[in-house]
């Protein structure tokens, strides 16, 4: 059997299908010629070589189109706003009429409209959503936090779950990965307002962020593993980055979205599809940031779509919200000496054996301990100097640790009797000659 799978790039917007390219350019339209009434608009839009007379509505034409029918919220996209009259778009296309109208909109209003995919042959059962294998959306932890010193192995372990587990190694267009820091924010990760002008007009356009359009792709193709990838998240608050996606995380919440239908959808109505098929369903609503309707539209989250973050515990100032915790298996990472070069692994162990000891009156001892990671490649007395160095400066600037206690772990440790140590000062100062810094003098 043929079916209809063109997709179509417009406006800024890619993959649209014949509805939302069809509703795109419609919402262009009234943009672009806000001195029109509705009558001139009926004029435009409304016409039988579309296949339907009533391609735009009014409030009011609306409301009496709708009495009697029950499918009327299937044929028509929530309204949008023009000037003050609520507009209602139709979301019924077909392949001949979807011709018409964009033969109107190339000629007529002169936009430029991309064909991304042509017409392909399915079998009698396809469903829209895509029925294509990656990967093994099968492995259970579906939120991971690790969480642990700098140079622990977190993102390395990560990288072994998606790769191993999940079997994405050649399917890295399925990961997203954000690193977060002080300036991430929701809009750019969920939903924010776009600004634009043309011709003195300044228009606002919602924006849909990263982290929405991923559980988009994940809801699409539920056979596979989507993955998304938080780094660093005790540099801000996920609580005010994500939202209420806060609340769908969590297993148990999560849409089981297949659909065995064969109904061409856009996201929007496949959500609502994967609602109404299973009441059970947990999502929330989000607004429409730029449409004035009232309508909110709903979000889930597929259960295909896996979360993994780490957390690099340094101190108490920067705190990991409860709700966060509860929510995720939270797996605490140490360092690995079996993984540190022969030439300082009794070093490295005995380093951390004395923080532990040294600060065991300090909450939480274990974040004072040093991540493995630098210790790997040290095999060489110059690059010894060098990783340690590393040690001097974090326990100096980033733990806060007084010298004399860092002189007190450090005492009797092979490889370091060496060293002048009278201060942070004396002691970097010769690290740094040692280390082969010399481009300082």
């Amino acid at each position: 059997m043929t079916k209809d799978r063109t997709k179509y790039n417009f406006n800024d917007k890619k993959n649209l299908t014949k509805r939302g390219l069809a509703k795109e350019i419609i919402e262009k339209y009234l943009y672009e010629n806000s001195n029109k009434n509705y009558k001139e608009l009926q004029k435009i839009f409304n016409h039988k070589e579309f296949g339907y007379k009533k391609t735009i509505l009014n409030e009011q034409d609306y409301l009496s189109w709708k009495k009697g029918k029950k499918d009327s919220q299937d044929r028509y996209f929530p309204p949008i706003f023009f000037g003050k009259e609520k507009i209602y778009i139709k979301n019924q296309w077909g392949v001949d009429n979807i011709a018409q109208f964009l033969d109107m909109a190339q000629k007529d209003f002169k936009y430029k409209i991309e064909i991304v995919d042509n017409i392909e042959n399915t079998s009698e059962d396809d469903s829209h959503q895509s029925k294509e294998k990656k990967g093994n959306p099968t492995f259970p932890h579906k939120n991971l936090l690790l969480k642990g010193v700098p140079g622990t192995g977190k993102s390395r372990a990560i990288e072994n779950i998606i790769n191993n587990k999940l079997q994405l190694k050649d399917h890295k267009e399925n990961i997203l990965r954000i690193n977060i820091h002080s300036a991430s924010s929701n809009a750019d990760l969920m939903q924010g307002i776009g600004i634009s002008s043309k011709n003195g007009k300044i228009k606002y356009k919602e924006k849909q962020g990263l982290i929405l359009n991923l559980i988009q792709r994940a809801t699409f193709n539920p056979n596979q593993p989507f993955v998304l990838v938080l780094e660093e998240i005790q540099e801000n608050s996920l609580n005010e980055l994500i939202g209420d996606l806060i609340y769908l995380i969590e297993e148990s919440k999560r849409a089981k979205n297949i659909v065995a239908d064969d109904k061409e959808y856009e996201y929007q109505e496949l959500v609502e599809k994967i609602v109404s098929d299973n009441p059970e369903t947990d999502y929330v609503e989000i607004p429409y940031l730029v449409n004035d309707s009232t309508k909110y539209r709903k979000m889930i989250m597929p259960n295909n779509l896996y979360i993994f973050c780490t957390s690099n515990y340094r101190d108490d100032k920067k705190l990991i919200e409860d709700n966060l915790l509860r929510r995720f298996e939270v797996l605490e990472i140490y360092p690995k000496v079996k993984v540190v070069n022969d030439y300082c692994k009794e070093f490295f162990s005995q380093l951390n054996e004395n923080i532990l000891e040294v600060m065991k009156d300090e909450i939480h001892p274990d974040r004072f301990l040093i991540g493995h990671s630098n210790w790997i490649e040290v095999d060489s007395q110059t690059k010894f100097y060098r990783a340690f160095l590393k040690v001097v400066v974090e326990f100096k600037d980033i733990k806060e640790v007084e010298f004399s206690d860092f002189k007190e772990i450090v005492k009797d440790l092979p490889l370091v009797d060496d060293l002048v140590s009278n201060s942070y000062k004396s002691l970097i100062e010769d690290l740094q000659t040692k280390a082969g810094y010399d481009f300082l003098d």
